[in-house]
């Protein structure tokens, strides 16, 4: 609403609230000498039945409200906060309904500290308030609808335990792609510990001793090499990891990237090897021996879950560590996660749970 239409209403003296103190700032109205501004994003794990006080310095100075998460607020029952926000957000028409649902939540800050907070805490509210009034830069692509048609699995698992049922809920819980990737891979990471488990129980420890000593030694060694061993004990059925893999061709820039310049010394594709491979078009078995990619020393057997390890440690590196050193990806390259590490180690993880 206008300042003029805000008055008018006021006349009437049917408001809610008494209404007073109206002026203009920065395109928003302050009424009763707050200003609202809306919120985008907002933490979950916040109670949105309170009204969470806002302080600076230990000064109370402004008001974090919740009347998105109401399902439709009667206009004449409105808190003063409440109907604060209506005035900013609603138009003269809706005034007249009896009911209205708001489209965003607020921060209520007090008039006299409206421009320190614009200057100093308004952009970095995600960090020390757990908000966002403004997006930045494009929204991910995966809280978009994912056109799925079809869902399709040619195994069956194994049933999970506590923990496992607990990584794969927070899994489907999360909106963004890089942290449900992280939930994936914190799954798989419960595997090594299992893996390690069930490899020394299936032994026979008065005459296995030394074979226990041996698997207890090469598990002090690296993560990336524990997945390695975990893929390369689990995942046998090349076709379907192929057919995942394959989904990188699209993404050749961010691959080459994150797993030729921002690989190490152990990457199992040399950028030679890489470039022929996605010159080619596919990766297949075919492709892979024609390339001599894999030979006599270097099987598919033993290629395969080298690339597949490396690959995925590397997507769980760039996302996790987030730091100079590593491929440091941006919302823009999440379609790269969704269409394609997403879909890998979810075929890496039904294989390690098949029955």
């Amino acid at each position: 609403m206008t300042i003029n239409e805000i008055n008018s209403l006021n006349k009437t003296g049917n408001t809610p609230v008494t209404v007073s103190n109206i002026q203009e700032i920065d395109e928003l109205i302050s009424v009763n000498n707050l200003v609202p501004i809306k919120i985008l994003k907002v933490n979950q794990s916040y109670n949105q039945e309170n009204v969470i006080d806002l302080r600076f310095d230990d000064y109370l100075q402004g008001y974090l409200i919740f009347p998105k998460s109401k399902e439709r607020i009667i206009i004449a029952e409105m808190t003063e906060f409440e109907f604060i926000a209506f005035l900013n957000e609603a138009n003269l028409d809706e005034y007249n309904l009896d009911e209205y649902k708001f489209k965003y939540n607020y921060v209520l800050l007090k008039e006299s500290f409206y421009f320190t907070y614009k200057e100093h805490y308004l952009k970095t509210s995600p960090l020390w308030g757990g908000f966002s009034h403004n997006l930045e830069y494009t929204e991910p692509s995966s809280i978009l609808l994912n056109n799925v048609l079809e869902i399709n699995t040619n195994y069956k698992l194994k049933d999970f335990d506590r923990y496992e049922y607990e990584n794969a809920i927070r899994a489907i819980e999360q909106p963004y792609a890089f942290e449900r990737f992280l939930k994936l891979y914190h799954l798989l990471e419960l595997q090594f510990d299992y893996h390690l488990i069930k490899r020394i129980k299936s032994l026979n420890i008065p005459e296995n001793s030394n074979r226990i000593g041996i698997l207890l030694n090469d598990y002090s060694r690296n993560e990336q090499d524990r997945l390695h061993d975990l893929i390369s004990f689990y995942c046998s059925d090349f076709s379907p990891l192929l057919n995942s893999l394959e989904l990188v061709i699209p993404f050749r820039t961010i691959a080459k990237d994150m797993f030729i310049r921002f690989g190490n010394s152990n990457k199992p594709l040399t950028e030679i090897k890489f470039d022929c491979l996605f010159d080619s078009g596919n990766i297949n078995e075919s492709t892979l021996d024609s390339l001599k990619i894999t030979n006599s020393n270097n099987p598919i057997e033993t290629f395969l879950p080298k690339l597949i390890s490396f690959w995925i440690y590397r997507v769980r590196c760039s996302i996790a560590h987030n730091k100079i050193g590593e491929y440091i990806l941006s919302w823009e390259d999440e379609n790269f996660i969704t269409d394609f590490a997403e879909p890998l180690i979810k075929e890496v993880l039904n294989q390690c749970f098949k029955k």
